[in-house]
């Protein structure tokens, strides 16, 4: 399919590549603690997030961010980044430029049980906030506890919010 288009298909791709190739390089880089991220425009090759990049733009992670709000802004500037890009790449302005695939990092898929707290074993509070933040909305972090003499599923939200299973959300404090 690639050679089936003259200029190849071009991605979006919401990391600075190599850094974070996969489907969750914005929950990776808020897990990871990180500062800044950023957009790539690649063309796609065979491999997973690993084709030459046509453009690239930083962004400056923000301390409330959350995966929702962090790949909100990330596909903004990537479809202005976009804009700007095909016009130059189109006219032979812009030349592709192959990643250094030695500096290459990859993603974990995501699933329900990524978010889910063994309380044998908790996080530190800074990477329970990380976790709150990458995981929302999906997969949400929880655990089970026994409240009231039955086992129940809790989830936490960013902002200090909380859920009891089969209960409204509500602040920490109140709950």
């Amino acid at each position: 399919i690639l050679s089936l288009f003259e200029l190849g298909i071009i991605n979006v791709h919401p990391s600075l590549l190599p850094k974070y190739r996969g489907s969750t390089p914005g929950q990776t880089a808020l897990l990871a603690g990180d500062t800044k991220t950023g957009v790539s425009i690649i063309k796609l090759d065979e491999e997973v997030d690993h084709g030459p990049i046509l453009a690239q733009v930083k962004e400056k992670i923000q301390r409330n961010d959350n995966s929702e709000t962090l790949y909100r802004r990330l596909f903004k500037l990537g479809a202005d980044l976009l804009i700007q890009t095909l016009p130059k790449y189109i006219s032979g302005e812009i030349k592709p430029t192959e990643q250094n695939h030695l500096k290459a990092t990859f993603t974990d898929r995501l699933t329900r049980e990524s978010g889910r707290i063994d309380l044998d074993h908790p996080p530190s509070p800074e990477q329970l906030d990380r976790m709150i933040r990458a995981y929302f909305p999906w997969p949400g972090v929880w655990f089970k506890a026994e409240l009231n003499g039955a086992e129940r599923i809790v989830k936490l939200f960013p902002k200090e919010r909380i859920q009891v299973e089969g209960k409204s959300i509500m602040t920490l404090k109140d709950f």
